[in-house]
């Protein structure tokens, strides 16, 4: 009698995991609205530094790595191991990254730390492949044969697939596509302790290595389904998607809708000195420097410091959807942020800007400010001409 085993089975379809951003789109989509923009979390066409050779927005280089013509180069340095270099910007687990390379052995780090320990997904011209990274020693937890050579479009998933707690994320899912063809998905074992949250990239060996358009969207946490049942309202399904995080989906002056989260402080107008008829100003002057918001697990504590000298202003809130430590500590810094915002307003009454809406950022006197409101009202001038006048409501913009 003989025996047959088997290994490495894969069972998937080729649908690519939904993130909140493709969710919203689809439920938009049922009440007619196909023209849809959304902020984008990372988006680096890896700058070039005209003064000397760096690497934009990234740290840590082992090997070479530098910029030309809006391109990221990496040069291995000649031995049989992979050299990183990791992104600034944070990102937790739960994501779709997208970007294009040219060059047959590379990888993709995420969950990594200032030590690059952490995870990383791999190619070479034979195999593709997920390993750890512990201690500069790499763990291979998958590899499959498979020739992929050259140039790409490259999407990489990361999927929290299974919890033994309401914060305790068990397993995660890995998933690779280049060209839109599914190559991989491994699900591992996932300890949140192991690496940090940083994302990267590698080249093998004495290899040359393009990138480009590192794209993650900002809504990129990734959810099981996104539908609007018959008979259903839009909003029920567009309820469902957002659940209870701080999103914003505003119809804008052209009929599109644009759909973000108050991360941004770049100012969208500048408004000139004399513009303004009349300006007001709104000072809360003890604004919370200490703010603790109860989540549905944790409690997180959020200090601002630079307002230290006046004294300890204690202030509670309470979010039972915040579930994670990680997810508390976030919305409770956005919160702290947003009291602080409101706590210093300027009113301002100046001819309309008809391509300004609320959630844009405007400068005036050095200072940026988002707008909260705006309204409209005719006023008559020297008792003969009426005019059309705007009164914008707007709050400090904090960058931090």
């Amino acid at each position: 009698m003989s025996n047959s085993k088997y290994k490495g089975l894969q069972c998937h379809d080729d649908r690519l995991p939904t993130t909140q951003e493709v969710g919203i789109q689809r439920c938009l989509a049922f009440a007619g609205i196909h023209d849809v923009e959304f902020a984008t979390w990372i988006n680096e066409a890896f700058d070039v530094d005209t003064s000397t050779p760096s690497v934009v927005s990234l740290e840590g280089a082992e090997g070479t790595w530098y910029t030309s013509g809006g391109l990221l180069y990496g040069v291995g340095g000649g031995a049989a191991q992979w050299y990183k270099v990791r992104y600034r910007t944070a990102t937790s687990v739960g994501f779709v990254a997208s970007f294009t390379k040219t060059g047959d052995r590379g990888a993709f780090l995420f969950n990594c730390d200032s030590a690059y320990d952490g995870y990383m997904i791999w190619w070479t011209s034979t195999a593709v492949g997920v390993s750890q990274l512990d201690l500069g020693v790499e763990t291979v937890l998958v590899s499959l044969p498979m020739a992929e050579t050259g140039a790409a479009a490259v999407t990489v998933a990361v999927w929290p697939r299974r919890y033994s707690s309401i914060d305790t994320i068990d397993d995660a899912s890995v998933m690779l596509w280049f060209d839109d063809k599914h190559l991989l998905t491994h699900t591992m074992e996932y300890d949140e302790d192991h690496g940090g949250a940083l994302l990267g990239f590698a080249v093998y060996g004495s290899d040359t290595i393009t990138f480009n358009g590192l794209v993650v969207p900002q809504l990129h946490q990734l959810i099981e389904w996104a539908s609007v049942d018959p008979g259903e309202a839009v909003s029920a399904g567009y309820g469902r998607v957002a659940g209870h995080d701080k999103i914003r989906a505003q119809a804008r002056y052209d009929g599109s809708v644009k759909v973000w989260r108050e991360a941004g402080t770049d100012s969208d107008w500048t408004v000139p000195s004399d513009r303004p008829v009349t300006v007001s100003e709104s000072l809360q002057i003890y604004p919370p420097t200490h703010l603790r918001l109860v989540g549905a697990l944790h409690e997180i504590e959020n200090f601002r410091t630079s307002e230290a000298t006046q004294g300890h202003i204690f202030a509670v809130e309470s979010d039972p959807n915040a579930l994670s430590e990680s997810e508390t500590s976030a919305r409770a810094s956005r919160r702290h942020k947003q009291v602080y915002e409101d706590a210093h307003a300027y009113t301002f009454n100046m001819a309309p800007n008809p391509v300004l809406e609320p959630e844009d950022i405007i400068t005036y006197g050095s200072t940026n400010w988002r707008v909260s409101v705006i309204s409209y009202r005719v006023a008559r001038e020297n008792d003969i001409v009426y005019v059309l006048r705007s009164i914008l409501q707007t709050r400090e913009c904090l960058n931090a």
